[in-house]
């Protein structure tokens, strides 16, 4: 079964959550397409002693500060998935978690995605997914020998 929307939305992170508050903001009919199972995006992958580099207040999505973490300046991995599936609820954002998309094809006058829980036909996509899932390794000399330990003269 085909489903139709104005704006399809790849990505249920940082940018994917922006995106959705302004489209929802305009009243524009959207929903949003997340790979992840659970809010948070890729925030749910990354170590506990993970930091932002801003402080919450610089920190913030459109529409919501990010509350300050107590005693701490720079928020962590915890802290910013609490926020974002607080931010997603407050909205109520219409994210579908666990939804995957394999591939976006013009389709006339619209644009066919191509997700793993079905199709979707719309005006317009665009395109959160950031680069997490996939990162980009450079190739350096001799990384195929490095271990993971400090080599000792």
């Amino acid at each position: 079964m085909t489903q139709y929307v104005d704006v399809v939305v790849a990505g249920g992170g940082q940018a994917g959550l922006a995106a959705g508050y302004h489209l929802r903001r305009q009243g524009i009919d959207f929903t949003i397409l997340d790979a992840e199972p659970a809010p948070g995006g890729a925030w749910q992958h990354m170590w506990d002693s993970l930091r932002l580099f801003s402080p919450a207040d610089h920190s913030s999505l459109p529409g919501r500060l990010m509350p300050t973490q107590p005693g701490e300046t720079y928020p962590d991995t915890g802290h910013v998935v609490d926020y974002l599936t607080g931010y997603e609820k407050r909205y109520d954002l219409p994210v579908q978690h666990g939804t995957r998309v394999d591939a976006v094809h013009r389709d006339g006058d619209r644009l066919l995605v191509e997700a793993d829980s079905g199709l979707w036909r719309a005006r317009a996509v665009i395109s959160a997914t950031g680069t997490w899932s996939r990162p980009f390794v450079p190739a350096v000399p001799g990384s195929s020998d490095f271990t993971g330990g400090s080599r000792t003269p």
